[in-house]
């Protein structure tokens, strides 16, 4: 299955639902779409939905991401993000590092307003993630426990040794 973002929005509500194989190759729409919605600092967003239902592969590097959008919420006070998700390995794996507690996960198909979706991905369907945007993704997940810090600092210490050459 190919990778897919679409994404909507209505008023201060962002919808996300993300298809297929999401790696850091192919989810730079998803990362240029969470510096549109957070970056301005102008509260347009104020909920977001995401729909994880047909998402059958993410990388950490879009987890990372996923906790880059929780992270946004919470510095402008806006709650957890509402993440329908009836995959048992995806939500297995939101729950190894500790995303469950920071957004709301639910354990079946997404109920979302009537909104049509459209592809985020501009024609840039394999857009790559940068270097240092893989590093804050990796730091972000850090964050998230103790136990990730264990898991991710190898990680992060390569990613960062490798930016400095």
């Amino acid at each position: 299955m190919n990778a897919s973002i679409a994404c909507a929005g209505d008023g201060a509500t962002r919808l996300l639902k993300l298809s297929g194989e999401l790696r850091h190759d192919n989810a730079g729409a998803l990362e240029d779409l969470i510096e549109q919605w957070f970056d301005h600092g102008d509260g347009a967003v104020n909920e977001v939905i995401i729909d994880l239902n047909d998402l059958t592969f993410m990388d950490s590097t879009v987890i990372g991401l996923l906790a880059a959008i929780t992270r946004g919420l919470a510095e402008i006070d806006a709650g957890k993000p509402l993440v329908f998700s009836s995959g048992s390995e995806i939500n297995a794996l939101l729950r190894s590092l500790r995303l469950d507690e920071a957004m709301n996960l639910i354990d079946q198909p997404a109920q979302t307003p009537a909104i049509s979706l459209s592809d985020c991905q501009d024609g840039e369907s394999h857009e790559q993630v940068s270097g240092p945007s893989i590093l804050r993704a990796h730091e972000l997940l850090m964050g998230m426990s103790e136990e990730n810090r264990e898991a991710f600092e190898p990680v992060v210490e390569l990613l960062r040794a490798n930016l400095r050459h």
